[in-house]
C-alpha cells in the first residue's frame, strides 16, 4: 500500500476518504493461512503480511515464508518461533507469527477509516453501507457493519424546550442489523462466518480502545453494541424456520452457526435446534441447562463405506455444493473423474466452483466431453473477476489457458463498461532507466487492465526523455502485451514526454478526460503542470500505479503536479495485482470516482461514486425482525 501523507489525509472531505478507503486499501481483513507480519511504513496499517508455514527441527518450532514461483512455493527460512509469537532469527526479531483468521492491524484500520467519514458526515456512513451490501466487497461489507452496530446515532428522542419530544433521531444501527439480517438470492448477504467476523472485529483490542475514546462503551472489554441482539433475531429466525437452519448445515455452516450460538449465549425454544445441529447438550457447572440435556442427536452424514457409484448417486440424488461433497468424500476415493462428472449433472458446481477445478477438469480429461466443456465455457463467460488469469497458470493446455485468459479480459470490460461512459483514458508508462527490473512488472500489470477501456477511448504512450504513443491494437491482454514489444527500461525522465505525444488526440464534447501514470514518480524536475497546461487535455484527475524498480527510487512528481492543478490523485497499489478480486473491484471504483467535470450542459452518462452512494436507498429491517 502506499505512503499516506497526514497532512494530506487532514485537508481530505468525507466523500474523498471513503474513496482513499476503497482505491487504496487492497489487503485483506482474514488471511486464512498462518501468516507473519513486519513493520513497514509505506503501508496505512504499518504493517505488511506474507504467508508462512511451520515445522519441528531440534525441538524448535522453524517459520518459513512461502515465496511464489511459477507454480510453486518456494520455502525460505525466517527463523523460530518464540512462545510470543515473535520470530527470531540469530537473537534479532524478525517479525510476528501470526495464525490463521483476523489481521488486526487492518481491522482497525478499517474501522478507524470509516470513523474517520462518519466525523465528517454521519449519513454518508449509512448510505456507504447500503451501497457496499450490493457489492462483492466482503471485508467492506463486515466492517461497515460492525461500525454501524456500535455508532451512537440510535434514534434517540430530541425534545424541544418544554422537554417533550417532537421527533425521534435517525437510527443508524438498524441499517447495521439490516446488514446482518436480510438474505439474497445472489449471495452476497452476510453468511455466518461474515456474522462472526462481525463480533470478531469488535472484539479486537483497538477497536473497542477506539469506541471507548467515543463513548461508545465502558469497561475494558469489547464494545459489541446491537450484535448479541441481532445474532439472537438471526438465530431465532432460523430455528422458526427449519429449513433454513437445515439449508446452513448442508451448505457447511454447522459450526459457526453453533460458534454464534455460543457467543451470545442463545437459548432456543426446543430442542429441535440442538439436534439439526448435531449439537450435543451437557449440563453447566451452575446447573442452568433445561433442554436436551444428555440427549442422543443426530449421526452427521457420512460416505465411508460407500463405493464410487454409490457416492456419484447420493450426488444425484442429495445435490450438495461443492464444499460439502469435499468434506463426505472418503480419502482412499478421492475425486474420481465419475463424482466430478456427476457433481455436474447435480448442478453442484458453481462458475466459481468450475473455474477453481480448471486444472482437475483437465487432467481428468472432462474437457473433452462436449456438455461439461460447455457448462464450463458458461462459467468462465460469468466471470466477474480476474481468478481466471491466476488459474490459466495452471493449465497444461495452451487452448485452455487462452480460454481462461479470454474471461479475465472480459470479466474487466465487463466491470468497467458502465462507469468508462463519457470518459477517455490517457496512459502513460515510464521506461526511464529508474524503471530497470519494473517495466516488465509494469506491462504485466498494463495487460491486466488496459483491456476494459474502449480502445477508441484509450491513448497510451511510453516515455524516457522522449515519449511514443503506443498503439493497442486488440482489446486483450495479448494485444497490450504486442504493443510493449520491444521496449526495454532506458534514459532519463521526462513525465511532460508522456503527455506531449498523446495531446494530439482530443476528448470529444461532453467526456472528462483521466491521466493514469504508470512509474515512480522520479521526475528530475519536479512537477509538469506546463506540459498539461499546454496539452489543453483538461484531466478532470490523475491516477498514479507506482511501480518501483531496481534502483529503489520514488519521486513525488504526479502527486505534486495534481496538487498544484487542484485535481485529485488517486493511488493504485501494487499488491492489488496479486489478488484477483482486486483488480476488477479497485479500477471500477477508481474510474468512478473521477470527478465528472466536462458535461456540462448535457446529462453525462457518468455518476460520481460518492454520489451514486447517497443515492443509495438506506436499508431496512426484514419484517419478522422487528424492533
Amino acid at each position: 500500500m502506499p505512503t499516506i501523507d497526514p497532512a494530506r489525509v487532514e485537508a481530505l472531505g468525507p466523500a474523498e476518504r471513503v474513496l482513499q478507503t476503497l482505491v487504496t486499501w487492497t489487503d485483506h481483513l482474514v488471511h486464512h493461512r498462518p501468516g507473519f507480519v513486519v513493520p513497514d511504513r509505506s503501508s496505512p496499517t504499518g504493517t505488511r503480511w506474507a504467508p508462512v508455514t511451520t515445522r519441528e527441527h531440534k525441538g524448535e518450532r522453524v517459520v518459513e515464508q512461502l515465496v511464489r514461483r511459477g507454480r510453486k512455493n518456494d520455502r525460505v527460512r525466517l527463523g523460530t518461533l518464540r512462545a510470543d509469537n515473535a520470530i527470531v532469527e540469530r537473537g534479532r526479531v524478525v517479525g510476528h507469527y501470526r495464525p490463521a483468521g483476523i489481521y488486526p492491524e487492518v481491522g482497525a484500520w478499517m474501522f478507524r477509516q470509516v470513523a474517520e467519514v462518519f466525523d465528517l458526515d454521519n449519513a454518508l456512513v449509512a448510505h456507504w453501507a447500503s451501497w457496499a451490501f450490493e457489492q462483492d466487497h466482503r471485508d467492506l461489507k463486515v466492517v461497515l457493519a460492525a461500525f454501524l452496530l456500535v455508532q451512537d446515532r440510535t434514534g434517540q428522542p430530541v425534545r424541544g424546550d418544554d422537554g417533550a419530544v417532537i421527533f425521534f433521531d435517525d437510527d443508524y444501527r438498524d441499517v447495521g442489523e439490516a446488514m446482518c439480517l436480510i438474505r439474497r438470492k445472489d449471495k452476497k448477504d452476510l453468511h455466518p462466518k461474515l456474522l462472526l467476523r462481525v463480533g470478531e472485529l469488535l472484539s479486537l483490542k483497538d477497536v473497542a480502545s477506539l469506541c471507548r475514546q467515543r463513548g461508545w462503551g465502558r469497561g475494558r472489554g469489547p464494545v459489541l453494541g446491537r450484535w448479541p441482539r441481532v445474532v439472537e433475531k438471526w438465530l431465532l429466525h432460523r430455528e422458526r424456520n427449519p429449513r433454513l437452519l437445515e439449508g446452513l448445515v448442508k451448505a457447511g455452516f454447522r459450526t459457526s452457526v453453533i460458534e454464534l450460538a455460543r457467543r451470545v449465549g442463545y437459548k432456543p425454544e426446543t430442542p429441535a435446534f440442538f439436534d439439526v445441529l448435531r449439537w450435543r447438550q451437557t449440563q453447566a457447572k451452575d446447573g442452568r441447562r433445561t433442554l436436551a440435556i444428555g440427549a442422543e442427536v443426530r449421526a452427521a452424514e457420512s460416505w465411508e463405506g460407500l463405493s464410487e457409484g454409490e457416492i456419484c448417486e447420493r450426488i444425484v440424488e442429495t445435490r450438495p455444493d461443492y464444499k460439502r461433497i469435499v468434506g463426505l468424500l472418503p480419502r482412499q476415493i478421492g475425486l474420481t473423474r465419475a463424482i466430478v462428472a456427476a457433481a455436474m449433472d447435480a448442478g453442484s458446481l458453481s462458475d466459481t466452483d468450475l473455474l477453481i477445478l480448471t486444472p482437475t477438469l483437465e487432467e481428468l480429461g472432462l474437457l473433452e466431453v462436449p456438455l461439461i466443456r460447455d457448462r464450463w465455457r458458461e462459467a468462465t463467460e460469468a466471470a466477474t473477476n480476474q481468478r481466471a488469469a491466476n488459474v490459466a497458470a495452471r493449465v497444461r493446455r495452451k487452448e485452455t489457458a487462452e480460454v481462461l485468459q479470454q474471461a479475465s479480459d472480459a470479466a474487466v470490460r465487463k466491470a468497467l463498461e458502465e462507469v468508462v461512459a463519457d470518459l477517455r483514458v490517457y496512459v502513460m508508462v515510464d521506461k526511464s532507466g529508474s524503471m530497470e527490473g519494473a517495466i516488465e512488472r509494469a506491462k504485466v500489470y498494463l495487460s491486466r487492465f488496459l483491456q476494459g477501456f474502449p480502445l477508441d477511448r484509450l491513448h497510451v504512450s511510453i516515455f524516457n526523455t522522449t515519449g511514443t504513443e503506443v498503439v493497442i491494437r486488440h482489446p486483450s491482454a495479448a494485444g497490450v502485451e504486442h504493443a510493449f514489444k520491444g521496449h526495454a527500461a532506458g534514459g532519463g525522465t521526462v513525465y511532460g514526454a508522456g503527455v506531449r505525444a498523446l495531446q494530439h488526440h482530443r476528448p470529444k464534447e461532453g467526456e472528462d478526460v483521466l491521466f493514469l501514470f504508470v512509474g515512480d514518480q522520479a521526475d528530475g524536475r519536479g512537477s509538469f503542470v506546463e506540459p498539461v497546461v499546454d496539452s489543453g487535455l483538461n484531466p478532470v484527475a490523475f491516477g498514479m500505479l507506482e511501480v518501483v524498480g531496481s534502483w529503489g527510487t520514488r519521486g513525488k512528481a504526479v502527486e505534486e503536479t495534481a496538487s498544484r492543478l487542484g485535481i485529485p490523485c488517486f493511488r493504485i497499489d501494487e499488491d492489488m495485482f496479486g489478488d484477483a478480486y482486486a483488480v476488477t473491484r479497485v479500477l471500477r471504483d477508481l474510474i468512478a470516482s473521477t470527478p465528472v467535470g466536462a458535461a456540462v450542459g448535457k446529462a453525462s452518462k457518468r455518476a460520481h461514486l460518492v454520489e451514486t452512494m447517497l443515492r443509495t436507498p438506506l436499508l431496512e429491517k426484514p419484517a419478522w425482525a422487528g424492533r
